[in-house]
């Protein structure tokens, strides 16, 4: 009788495996994956980073042969950072040359605006850049964030800022989209938690090049330190306007999503980014091999140093590969299932998705200084 049953169950089993891996070979050719990412318009440098990544990723996968002998082919699509564009680049991605996965998009708005396709589709869409929490609080399983959000950044830094920094009363200069407002509301659940206070907020549409009036009611607001939250080019004029009016050096200047840790930043602001402090989950001086491997690699490749748009970019890009060598499979569930599931280590460290497909990684305080972004704390979790 145990012998019947065992060799029912060993059939079973065999039938099982066959099934699988009937359904999960990876048929030869190219590997699409595909990419909604601003490369024109009023972000498209922040843009490009990312993007220096995902080709960073993609070229050493195929230098290495590929994926189980399938060279990655990647697929670009500009959204220029406007909502309506990501979705008509997404449709097209995936309707017309019928990607595995997209990664994108850059702007909260924009990838919110895509997951709607990706649901309708069942196509795996992971963002590398976008913080808004409600990109994974939706109950979208085919949507996955590759990075922190904004709620994570606040835990890890607001404790950081009121009780190590002193800052107590703070103003916000935020972009007006659903990254800048959701950045705001979340820093102010975790203030009020620690005892601080909010004196000044004002939003500022992109690519705005006047901010004199917001600095003007800025000065009288009383507040002891500044969050900022936008990208490159914005951000480097509201702080060139700030030592303009005199602000500089007299509040403290917080930009804890990172936004100004690049060397464009540094390259627009000078010595006025001086002192200027942080939260990101990566930054090139983090002293672990794999940062300082991916930082010479990339430094070798771009001669510049990698920022965590660029970091994104690659693990984004390095995930998605490992989930379709995973799965065997170019099936998009097969690969949904092996993300979700991932055990991934990369420059920014070890790195895992929870319930909500919400990539559950550390922060480092960082700051600005005669040029460099250094360490000055972490890691510290933002759970």
């Amino acid at each position: 009788m145990k012998k019947l049953l065992s060799g029912i169950v060993s059939a079973l089993v065999l039938v099982v495996m066959a099934a699988t891996l009937a359904c999960a070979e990876i048929p030869a050719g190219p590997l699409k994956i595909g990419v909604v990412m601003p490369t024109t318009g009023p972000i498209a440098y922040d843009g490009r980073l990312t993007l220096n990544g995902i080709e960073m990723a993609v070229d050493e996968i195929n230098n290495a042969g590929g994926i189980k002998g399938n060279k990655v082919e990647l697929l670009v699509e500009d959204s220029a950072n406007v909502p309506a564009t990501a979705v008509a680049a997404m449709e097209k991605l995936v309707g017309m040359q019928n990607v595995i996965a997209v990664i994108g998009d850059f702007g909260s708005s924009c990838t919110l605006a895509m997951m709607d396709v990706a649901q309708r589709t069942q196509t795996p869409l992971i963002t590398p850049i976008s913080l808004a929490p409600k990109i994974t609080e939706m109950g979208n399983k085919w949507m996955f964030r590759g990075c922190d959000n904004s709620t994570m950044i606040a835990k890890a830094f607001t404790k950081w800022a009121v009780d190590d920094k002193g800052a107590k009363k703070w103003a916000y200069i935020a972009i007006n989209t659903d990254y800048g407002r959701g950045s705001v509301d979340a820093f102010n659940i975790e203030l009020e938690k620690h005892g601080g206070e909010v004196v000044f907020t004002e939003y500022f549409n992109q690519g705005e090049t006047d901010y004199y009036p917001i600095v003007t009611k800025l000065k009288t607001a009383g507040a002891d330190a500044l969050c900022l939250f936008g990208e490159t080019v914005d951000l480097s004029r509201v702080v060139s306007q700030l030592h303009e009016m005199g602000l500089g050096g007299k509040i403290l200047v917080m930009d804890p999503t990172s936004g100004t840790f690049n060397e464009k930043f540094l390259e627009l602001t000078k010595e006025k980014a001086n002192g200027i402090v942080g939260a990101s989950r990566f930054v090139a001086s983090i002293p672990t091999p794999a940062a300082k491997k991916f930082t010479e690699d990339y430094r070798a490749r771009y001669d510049m140093d990698p920022e965590k748009y660029a970091q994104a970019g690659y693990d984004c890009a390095k995930m998605i590969a490992q989930a379709i060598d995973t799965a065997n499979s170019t099936d998009r569930e097969a690969v949904r299932s092996a993300l979700a599931a991932i055990q991934y280590e990369g420059p920014q460290g070890k790195a895992t998705f929870d319930a909500n497909n919400q990539l559950q990684i550390s922060e480092y305080i960082v700051m600005a200084q005669d040029g460099q972004i250094v360490v000055v704390a972490g890691p510290i979790s933002g759970e």
